[in-house]
């Protein structure tokens, strides 16, 4: 396995992908992701401990507390019902994502897209398998590092120090590229050592 195979996983691990979390947290949002889900499954089993993991110990009273209102209400009828299953489902993501450290804009519809990852990472967990994740992470990060590099040799094609006011665009492009690399390289380092994003107690 090469170092960049498991550098990639590790970046998985991490919860972060060049861009951040922001992909992965929002998929908590959907009405079909795994909190929504989980919410939906404690009203109809009547047991709210399904929805507890996914938000943090402080968050458990108020979670408590619209789970017993939410089953109050949906015994009033079927519009009642999905009235209640909603505010429910929604103060569940609501917490999740505050547990997160993220803010909450409401929920997604389902079926939305959030590419490959996110799908791959879920079967891994299932299957107790990381070959797909790991290379689809691999060739994620090798794309993204031979692209930004060669960007850098393109603009190595500028002095680095302007030597007139003609040459400074092309010197700023330059710099640019090479500290963008830089920042890039070492987002790829702490996203594989550090904790990823968790839930804050």
């Amino acid at each position: 396995m090469t170092k960049i195979k498991l550098a990639a996983a590790a970046v998985l691990a991490a919860g972060l992908l060049f861009s951040g979390t922001q992909g992965a947290q929002a998929h908590c949002d959907t009405i079909d992701g795994p909190v929504a889900k989980a919410a939906l499954k404690a009203l109809d089993t009547g047991n709210v401990n399904l929805a507890l993991p996914y938000a943090p110990v402080k968050a458990e009273d108020e979670i408590k507390a619209a789970f017993t209102q939410s089953l109050k209400v949906r015994g009033l009828g079927p519009e009642a019902k999905t009235l209640a299953d909603r505010a429910f489902i929604e103060t569940t993501v609501r917490l999740h994502r505050a547990g997160e450290g993220a803010p909450y804009t409401g929920l997604k519809p389902a079926g939305v897209d959030f590419g490959p990852a996110i799908p791959a990472a879920e079967k891994a967990i299932e299957t107790g398998k990381l070959a797909e994740v790991n290379a689809l992470l691999a060739e994620e990060v090798e794309h993204g590092l031979h692209a930004r590099f060669a960007h850098v040799r393109e603009t190595q094609k500028a002095a680095k120090e302007p030597k007139s006011a003609k040459d400074v665009a092309a010197a700023r492009e330059r710099v640019s590229a090479e500290l963008g690399f830089v920042t890039f390289v070492e987002s790829l380092r702490q996203a594989a050592h550090g904790a990823g994003h968790e839930h804050k107690d």
